[in-house]
Formats: C-alpha cells, sequence, structure tokens
C-alpha cells in the first residue's frame, strides 16, 4: 500500500460538498493500492454525518488536527464578549443570498488563521507515516501553501486537487470594483503563479477548467490534468425496485440556494406553467432540499409560488439516491458566469438515472446529459426553453402519473473512473 499526505479542510464527517469528491476517492483508491493519509479540520459548528465517516476505509487514517485548538479558544471568548456589548439598533437592511467562494472579494476563509499550525500537524504526520507525496484539495485556498511548505520539507512530489478555479474563478471575470480588490487581484495570481511552478501535478475538475488554466499557464501542459467530481453507487442506501410514485409533478432541487444557484428562473418558469394550465400545489411541486435563506423563502413567496415550493433540510448522502428517485425531473441551476465549473450534485443525479435539467451556460454539460434523450441543458434566463422542457416532463406525468424509468448511469462519471485516473496521476510522480 503506497501512502500519501492529503490534506483536506472539508473531509468526513463533515456534511459539506467539499467533502464528498475525497471521500469517494479515498474510498476507490485503497483497493488500487494507494492510502491517503487525511489531514482536516472540522469546527465545533460543522454540520456532521457520522455514517459518512464510517464509510471511509479502515485503511484510511483521518487526522482531525488541521485546526488550532488555541485559536479556536480565542475565537469563542471573542465571541461571547462581543455578544454581551450593547449593539445599536439598526434597521435591518434588505435581504440578501448567500454567497459562495469569491477569492478576489475575501482572500480569507476560515481556516487561513489556522494554516501555520495545520502545516506543522500535517507535516508531523507524514513523517510518522512515512507518506511519499502530499495531495491538497482545495478550496479553501489557504491549504494550498500548506500542502507546498509540507511538501518542500519532505522532499516529495505536490499535486494540487482544485475543485474549484482559484485565479480563474469566474467572481473575478469583471474588472476589479476598487483598489483593494485590484490588489487582490494581483496577490492571488502572484500566489498562484508561485505555487503553481512548483506544484509536480495540478488536477482540475472539468475539462474546460483545465483547458483555461494551460491557456494562462503554457507551462502546466506536461503536468496537468482534469478529474471529474463522481458518483458513487456504493455509497447509497439500496432503495425498491419499483418506488411508489409521488401523487403530484415533483421537481427536485438540492444543495444549498445562494447568490449562484438563485431561483428566478425556475419560479418564472412554474408561474407560467401554473397560471396556463390552473395548476394547484396538490398538482406540482418544486422540493428544494438543502440549505436555503429568509432570501429565497421571501423570493418564492413575492413570486406566489409558497404553496408550489416545499423546504426541506439536508439529508445524508446514504439517502440520496431513494430522493432522486422519488423525482420526475432533476433540477440544477447556476449562474450565468459560471463557465469553468459544474456542479456537483449532477453526478449524483447521473447516478439516479432519472431526467435532469440543467441551466447552466456551461457547454461541457451537454458530455453529461447525453445519456438520456430527454435531459435537457437550458441556458440562463432563457424562461421559455425551461418552460417547454418541464412542461414535456409534466404531460408525460398527467398521461401515465408514473415515475421515469431510470436509465443505467455511465461509467464514465463514477468513482471508479476517477480513482483510475487519479491512480495515473500518483504512478506517474512515483508515489
Amino acid at each position: 500500500m503506497r501512502s500519501f499526505l492529503l490534506i483536506a479542510p472539508y473531509f468526513a464527517p463533515q456534511v459539506a460538498v467539499g467533502a464528498y469528491r475525497w471521500v469517494k476517492l479515498a474510498r476507490k483508491l485503497v483497493p488500487r493500492g494507494f492510502r491517503p493519509v487525511v489531514v482536516t479540520g472540522a469546527f465545533p459548528e460543522a454540520a456532521r454525518d457520522p455514517d459518512l465517516l464510517a464509510a471511509v476505509p479502515p485503511e484510511v487514517p483521518v487526522h482531525d488536527v488541521y485546526l488550532d485548538p488555541r485559536l479556536l479558544q480565542a475565537t469563542d471568548l471573542f465571541r461571547s464578549l462581543t455578544a454581551r456589548l450593547p449593539r445599536s439598533k439598526k434597521p435591518a437592511g434588505p435581504l440578501r443570498p448567500l454567497e459562495g467562494l469569491r477569492p478576489f472579494q475575501s482572500m480569507n476563509d476560515h481556516w487561513t488563521i489556522h494554516t501555520l499550525h495545520g502545516a506543522r500537524e500535517a507535516k508531523r504526520i507524514a513523517r510518522q507515516e512515512g507518506v511519499s507525496a502530499v495531495v491538497v484539495t482545495a478550496g479553501p485556498f489557504s491549504a494550498v501553501p500548506s500542502g507546498m511548505w509540507v511538501a518542500r520539507a519532505l522532499g516529495v512530489p505536490l499535486v494540487l486537487d482544485f475543485r474549484d478555479p482559484w485565479g480563474l474563478h469566474e467572481s473575478g471575470a469583471a474588472p476589479p470594483r476598487d483598489a483593494a480588490e485590484r490588489g487582490r487581484h494581483h496577490v492571488i495570481d502572484a500566489l498562484e503563479t508561485h505555487i503553481l511552478t512548483r506544484a509536480d501535478h495540478v488536477v482540475l475538475n472539468t475539462r474546460r477548467a483545465l483547458a483555461a488554466y494551460q491557456e494562462r499557464y503554457p507551462f502546466l501542459a506536461s503536468k496537468s490534468s482534469f478529474v471529474r467530481n463522481h458518483f458513487d453507487a456504493s455509497l447509497y442506501d439500496p432503495i425498491p425496485a419499483s418506488p411508489e410514485p409521488p401523487s403530484r409533478f415533483t421537481i427536485l432541487h438540492t444543495g444549498t440556494l445562494r447568490a449562484e444557484t438563485r431561483v428566478d428562473d425556475i419560479g418564472q418558469a412554474l408561474r407560467r406553467i401554473i397560471d396556463r394550465d390552473q395548476l394547484t400545489p396538490a398538482d406540482l411541486v418544486l422540493r428544494q432540499i438543502g440549505r436555503a435563506t429568509e432570501y429565497e423563502r421571501a423570493e418564492v413567496a413575492r413570486m406566489g409560488l409558497s404553496g408550489f415550493v416545499e423546504f426541506a433540510p439536508t439529508i445524508p448522502q446514504r439517502a440520496l439516491l431513494g430522493e432522486l428517485r422519488r423525482a420526475h425531473v432533476l433540477l440544477s441551476m447556476v449562474d450565468p458566469r459560471v463557465v469553468l465549473r459544474i456542479a456537483a450534485k449532477t453526478y449524483d443525479y447521473i447516478a439516479s438515472g432519472m431526467p435532469i435539467v440543467s441551466i447552466t451556460e456551461n457547454p461541457e454539460v451537454d458530455e453529461l446529459l447525453a445519456h438520456r434523450p430527454d435531459n435537457a441543458r437550458i441556458r440562463p434566463g432563457d424562461v421559455d426553453s425551461l418552460v417547454a422542457s418541464l412542461s414535456a416532463h409534466f404531460d408525460r406525468f398527467r398521461a401515465t402519473k408514473a415515475l421515469p424509468t431510470p436509465v443505467p448511469a455511465p461509467a464514465e462519471f463514477s468513482s471508479e473512473t476517477a480513482a483510475d485516473r487519479f491512480a495515473a496521476v500518483l504512478t506517474s510522480l512515483g508515489v
């Protein structure tokens, strides 16, 4: 078994999209002879799923030591002190959606102040375990310098796994708004260039991200590749072969609603269909499983859709397939600026074999949807096409009252394929 250090601030048992990629890879790399030694850092308030940690192979040690306990204690003390201070009563501002990763608006992330401690602990564990490479999965990008320092100290190869673009993140596509943002652009560009130059291999998770990085950094051509996000069919609970169909047409969206996943398009499309066919909440529902804020609830109410939208909390990964199989259409949606990334939920949707409607500008998604003729990619803002696609699915439901028949998921998007490709990267570096 060949061991490598994996610096993964997000990892099991954390319930976070950033954790799933490497839990799945760890499960499939072990049978291929590679043993990740994981260093992670779960904050006390982080949501946890013990079953996800139980799914990690016993050969994979998970060290939750990246966070500095002294800094955690100091942070808690600061919060308790500030909570006691008198606060002026200011009128509440307008509701705003959650913001996701925005490197150019804020160079900090939750792990930034723990970087030095995390690097020291990672180096200690790496020496203890006798690893022959360091892999960093990012974002958060503050972990990348930690990995570079540890790899250099040990004299072993460094692999960077970019789950999201850093210097090419779409939130930086617009011109800088002020001097501070312009300065952050320069700092990130300099940091990224410095680190990519010294990395032994760089992995992106979409073909378009790989092409964009190779265009900006030609020296990456010989030391970069892409390994998609993926589904692990063995992580899901078994489900009945013929689940009971819901009584109403069900559109399902999973994951966090935020600034990049607004309800604007789907809300307008539903409003048109409901008004056209004079539907009631007994006929149609949009189920949102995952985090949603008062902003989205207010938007739904503003469009008169409160009775047609059901908000449900996040569910464990193992229960996800059962929920996907009980929906007539699976919905994914991202902001039109997002052209290098693909929503990670898309791979779980593919695993289910059910129809997918993906609202995205990224044409690479067409590759992922080709396995079902009734899958559709809709460009953001094209509400007419969205209405037409959903109407076709709704008409089939009204005619049959049945759930669509699942189709086999392409092996190209499985964890086994992803693990083969990552294993090839590690082998090429002599791990």
